[in-house]
């Protein structure tokens, strides 16, 4: 269940970043890439991830089921601290502007990167390494850090001085 809310999650967030992007003016590099990074940062990495990491805090077995791990793991509570941890960057990109876009981006984009790998491992353990798996790892985990770096070149923050 928790694999299509967020598959779904990820097209209305891409969805509702490529609207905005097709009525504003200038459409330069520079702003398709920031207006991209924020998107994802606030709509995929931010809130969704804020409310995880709550929800998985308060209820850990029902998360941990959820997100396809084995109940009564402590690394469950590990990871909601870690995207309660994530997630606060993410979210002050909603403030904060220019070079600080860099930090969160990074983040997210080296930790969906890695959970690509780890989904991938765990399936091929598993011996159900199927196509639709394949294809819903790829577009919830891989395609983000994709994205991500995508939208951080994109943005020319990379080559600004703080």
């Amino acid at each position: 269940m928790g694999e299509v809310l967020f598959l779904h999650l990820m097209l209305l967030v891409i969805l509702a970043a490529c609207i905005h992007l097709g009525v504003m003016k200038p459409r330069t590099p520079q702003r398709f890439g920031q207006i991209l990074l924020r998107y994802l940062l606030i709509g995929y990495c931010g809130i969704p991830m804020l409310v995880l990491g709550i929800w998985a805090l308060m209820r850990p077995d029902a998360a941990a089921a959820t997100l396809g791990f084995p109940a009564g793991n402590p690394l469950m509570e590990f990871a909601a601290m870690a995207f309660l941890a994530m997630s606060i960057p993410s979210l002050l990109t909603l403030w904060y502007r220019g070079t600080f876009l860099i930090a969160p981006a990074v983040l997210w984009a080296v930790f969906f990167a890695g959970a690509t790998l780890i989904h991938l491992q765990d399936f091929h353990h598993k011996g159900v390494m199927t196509h639709g798996g394949i294809i819903h790892i790829f577009a919830t985990h891989a395609l983000i850090s994709i994205l991500l770096v995508v939208g951080l070149l994109a943005s020319g923050l990379l080559k600004q001085r703080t």
